[in-house]
């Protein structure tokens, strides 16, 4: 399932490699874990040449302890079940909010009151990896802006001790944008991992923070000059640069529990191709009968949306999908646990999304 020479394919998967403690990705990785291999064989079949893994465990100070070096080393660089093997020789591991106390408190007991939700700084982080050279000194991050300081925050009034809410940063995880050296040209890639909108009560704190997070996406692509990075500079993607907004956004524009509308302005952007819509057989074979609306694009076992790759306008799309085979298809397997089922023992309960860019 190679991309066409002529261009670049850009992927998303939430691969589930994240755990309460911080050491037990790196021991599952060395244990040559089946759950693993069906991991990289999913990206050794689609063969993204820039990627994006979501919930991916690392430092919450950025960088590899060796758990992405062990990966890309062992498992995407053996052949998995037969397929090629795939190499990432650029790789990017930005700081995350997750696990990172607003205060002073136990986050391994009470992950709610980190910066982000995680048992541990770095928790359910997530990293680049890229054939094409990353200009990692030109990325720019909005890790560290406050909750409170953006635009009608929606954060929830007197639900927040004040000291906590005067802290409380609002990205649960980082957004970056990152420059992405392609055949002499640059494509930046923005990305972020929103919190789910839901496990929160009447006040709605969880589903108000992922609306938001959108909103600061949004704030981002339109280059808004209020908006400062984490080095103070104001505005995001300047208006002549491509992009390619990339995540696992936990939003859903037609099911689910989020701030429809949220998503659906973004998707809607001015700068972003709103007619890409990867989708899959395979979904709408799985969802059949069961009440979902616009189950082609399903990214989620639970019939949801919530995956995205999103270029801007002035890219040419030349195709995009959802990896979702149908059930009698041989890669079937690759998506369910070891009883071929889609439960919470499978690999992921994400799918890899992707689409394929024209660069010549």
């Amino acid at each position: 399932m190679t991309a066409k020479p002529s261009t670049v394919r850009f992927a998303t998967f939430n691969v589930a490699m994240s755990a309460d403690l911080p050491d037990l990705v790196h021991t599952e990785l060395k244990s040559n874990s089946k759950r693993i291999q069906k991991l990289a064989a999913v990206i050794q079949h689609c063969r993204p040449n820039v990627l994006l893994l979501c919930e991916f465990d690392h430092p919450g100070e950025g960088g590899d302890a060796g758990s992405l070096a062990y990966f890309c080393r062992e498992y995407l660089s053996t052949g998995q079940f037969g397929l090629e093997p795939i190499h990432y020789p650029y790789r990017y591991l930005p700081p995350s909010n997750t696990g990172l106390p607003v205060l002073d408190d136990d986050v391994s007991m009470a992950p709610e009151k980190a910066q982000g939700f995680g048992r541990h700084h770095g928790q359910y982080g997530f990293v680049v990896l890229s054939q094409y050279p990353l200009r990692v000194d030109d990325v720019r991050t909005w890790q560290t802006l406050l909750w409170k300081d953006m635009p009608q925050s929606r954060m929830p009034v007197d639900f927040y001790p004040e000291e906590f809410a005067a802290k409380l940063r609002m990205s649960s995880k980082n957004h970056i944008a990152i420059p992405i050296e392609i055949e002499g040209s640059a494509i930046t890639l923005v990305a972020c991992h929103p919190t789910p909108p839901v496990f929160d009560g009447p006040e709605k704190r969880n589903l108000n923070r992922n609306a938001d997070e959108l909103k600061l996406l949004d704030a981002i692509i339109s280059d808004e000059n209020a908006l400062r990075d984490d080095n103070g500079l104001h505005g995001g993607v300047c208006a002549e640069m491509p992009f390619v907004v990339m995540g696992d956004l936990n939003a859903d524009s037609a099911n689910g529990d989020g701030d429809k509308a949220a998503i659906l302005s973004l998707i809607n952007h001015p700068r972003v191709n709103a007619n890409v819509s990867p989708s899959s057989i395979g979904a709408i074979e799985y969802f059949a009968n069961k009440h979902v609306k616009n189950e082609a694009l399903a990214t989620h076992n639970r019939g949801l949306r919530l995956d995205y790759v999103l270029p801007s306008r002035e890219l040419t799309v030349k195709d995009c999908g959802v990896f979702w085979p149908r059930k009698d298809a041989p890669l079937y397997s690759l998506l369910t646990d070891n009883q071929g089922r889609l439960s919470f023992k499978a690999p992921s309960d994400h799918r890899l999304v992707w689409v394929d860019i024209d660069i010549d």
